[in-house]
């Protein structure tokens, strides 16, 4: 059987993106399990995020309760009610990075490993950074509660990383204001627009040279490269002519994520759990056996080309402790991660 990529394959986001809507329910007092429903949300997902979710569903699912409601600033509130810093596989670089230009740049690079639709991009001119949200593929007013929402995890994210020092000069929304919009305004602390042509955060340019404390570029060259390796699957994935090189691929992609499993998998090449299983089986292997041969790859390249210590390679890697890798690790290659490492300093070993 060969898995046929469809025509239009749609945008995929992680269901991190979700967080929020229950406590943002919560505080306008609201029922939003029918509209879960209705476009086949899991509502475990707001509290346990797991999975991919279509691009659509979550702005459809936005733009009803919003409009069931006649609650304008919903993806506001649930943009308010997220973590700072909660970006998936993107949160290193936050962390790792030496200056907020870099993290900043280095997210726009990787996006898609947490959102497929690449519609942001940083602005710099006359003294002033601008953090832009534009989508023209959208129907105007199509997506405003998703636009809003993510402007507020910009501004969230931002102010984390600047902490005291934040500086906010203006926000801006291209869609119209909403009736409480003084509510924006309290939260931004700063100049809010509406009406414009684009979705936005501004800031002063100095703010992007700011260093951040964890900082650690021997950590973040070690991710970046992971990441890329990740990138570089990603176009097979979406064309997958070989169920098996594909599945590893996305195996490959969420190593180390809670979207790492057999039902996330189905559910992005559009096939159920048993399906998939079943197609796996009649070439001789299992999902969990890919994932398996996957980690055994990575492990080895990065003990061969890093300097990543063995706890590092065991979390990337997604066991869920050391010793849970080390005996992976020692049932495939009959010593531990430490002793096949110093083995390939002293000869060809094994690859």
């Amino acid at each position: 059987m060969t898995v046929k990529p469809k025509k239009e394959v749609p945008l995929l986001v992680s269901s991190e993106m979700l967080l929020g809507s229950r406590e943002a329910a919560q505080e306008l007092g609201i029922d939003i399990l029918d509209s879960l429903r209705k476009y086949q949300i899991d509502p475990g997902l707001l509290t346990a995020p797991e999975g991919f979710l279509q691009r659509h569903q979550v702005i459809s699912f936005l733009e009803d309760v919003a409009r069931r409601f006649d609650c304008q600033q919903f993806g506001f509130l649930v943009g308010k009610h997220q973590p700072s810093l909660r970006l998936g596989q993107l949160e290193p670089i936050f962390k790792l990075s030496p200056n907020i230009k870099t993290a900043i740049e280095n997210t726009l690079i990787y996006q898609p490993l947490y959102s497929e639709a690449r519609v942001h991009q940083l602005v710099v001119e006359d003294g002033y950074a601008n953090m832009i949200r534009w989508d023209p593929k959208m129907a105007s007013g199509s997506a405003v509660q998703l636009n809003t929402l993510v402007i507020v995890q910009i501004f969230k994210i931002l102010k984390a990383l600047c902490g005291s020092s934040w500086e906010p000069t203006s926000v801006y929304f291209s869609h119209a204001a909403p009736a409480a919009k003084g509510e924006y305004r309290r939260f931004f602390q700063c100049p809010v627009y509406f009406n414009r042509e684009f979705d936005g955060v501004v800031f002063p340019e100095r703010q992007l040279h700011q260093k951040i404390a964890t900082a650690d570029a021997r950590l973040l060259k070690i991710i970046l490269t992971h990441y890329d390796r990740l990138m570089a699957s990603r176009a097979q994935e979406r064309d997958p002519g070989d169920l098996v090189a594909a599945v590893s691929s996305f195996i490959q992609r969420k190593l180390g994520t809670n979207l790492c499993n057999l039902q996330s998998c189905a559910q992005f090449f559009d096939m159920h759990p048993r399906a998939l299983q079943r197609a796996l089986a009649e070439r001789d292997c299992t999902f969990k056996s890919l994932l398996s041969s996957v980690r055994m790859e990575l492990a080895r390249q990065y003990l061969r080309s890093s300097d990543m210590s063995v706890t590092e390679l065991a979390e990337l890697l997604g066991y869920r402790n050391l010793s849970a890798f080390t005996r992976a690790f020692h049932q495939a290659h009959a010593q531990s991660p430490a002793a096949w490492k110093s083995s390939m300093k002293g000869g060809d070993g094994h690859r």
